[in-house]
C-alpha cells in the first residue's frame, strides 16, 4: 500500500471510532489545573433526565437517592459499536435471569455535546433491537456537576472528571454509599468482566 493510500486508511479508522473512545475536541484537566480544582467527593451523585419511559421510572433521576443498593453504570454513546455489544450482552443476561432482575442498571449518555439526543434514542429506544434498553438511560447534560452525598450539597465537580474521565464504552460500579469502587473500560462485552462487576455488586452471591 502507498504511504498516501495508508494515511488516508489510518485516517478513516481514526474517524469512524472517534465516537467510540473519547470525544474530539475535549480538554482534561492537566496535572497544574487539577491540583487547584475542588476534590472529588468520596460520596457522589448527580442528577439526569431520561426520555421518561416506562423503562426510565421517571422522568429525572437523583442516581443515588433513585437506586437502593449498588449500581451498574454503562457509559454509552449512540455510534459506538462496543457499546452496542455492552448494551446486547446485558439484555441477554439479564433476559435469561443470569443477572437478577432487581440488580440496579443504568446507561448513561457520555457525549451529549457531540450527539444528538435523537440519535440516542433511535440507537438504544427502538424496541425489538439488540440495542433497546430496558433499564432507564440517563441524558446528563455536559454542565452536570456532582452532588456531594456527605454534604447533600451540589458541587463544582464537573461529572466526567468525577468519574475518572470515562469513554465509550465504560463499565463502572457505584456501591450503596456512593462510592466509585470499580471501573473497567474492556471495549467488547466480555462475559468474565461482568461477572467481576456483579461479584463486587453483591460479592454474597445472594
Amino acid at each position: 500500500m502507498k504511504p498516501m493510500q495508508r494515511f488516508v486508511s489510518g485516517m478513516v479508522v481514526l474517524l469512524l471510532l472517534s465516537g467510540c473512545t473519547a470525544a474530539p475536541f475535549e480538554e482534561t484537566p492537566t496535572q497544574e489545573e487539577e491540583a487547584v480544582l475542588s476534590p472529588v467527593p468520596e460520596r457522589l451523585s448527580f442528577t439526569a433526565p431520561t426520555f421518561d419511559r416506562v423503562d426510565d421510572n421517571g422522568a429525572q433521576h437523583d442516581l443515588r437517592n433513585s437506586f437502593d443498593g449498588p449500581v451498574l453504570m454503562l457509559w454509552v454513546a449512540a455510534g459506538c459499536s462496543g457499546c452496542h455489544d455492552w448494551t446486547a450482552m446485558l439484555s441477554e443476561e439479564l433476559a435469561a435471569g443470569n443477572i437478577s432482575n432487581t440488580t440496579n442498571i443504568v446507561s448513561v449518555h457520555r457525549y451529549p455535546s457531540f450527539e444528538s439526543t435523537e440519535k440516542v434514542q433511535e440507537r438504544y429506544t427502538t424496541n425489538n433491537t439488540s440495542t433497546y434498553t430496558p433499564w432507564p438511560l440517563l441524558l446528563p447534560p455536559a454542565s452536570t456537576n456532582v452532588i456531594d452525598l456527605d454534604t447533600g450539597r451540589m458541587t463544582d465537580v464537573e461529572l466526567y472528571r468525577a468519574f475518572q474521565n470515562p469513554v465509550t464504552p465504560t463499565l463502572q460500579v457505584l456501591d450503596g454509599d456512593g462510592r466509585l469502587v470499580w471501573t473497567s473500560k474492556t471495549y467488547w462485552a466480555n462475559a468474565t468482566v461482568l461477572e467481576e462487576a456483579l461479584s463486587i455488586m453483591n460479592p454474597d452471591g445472594a
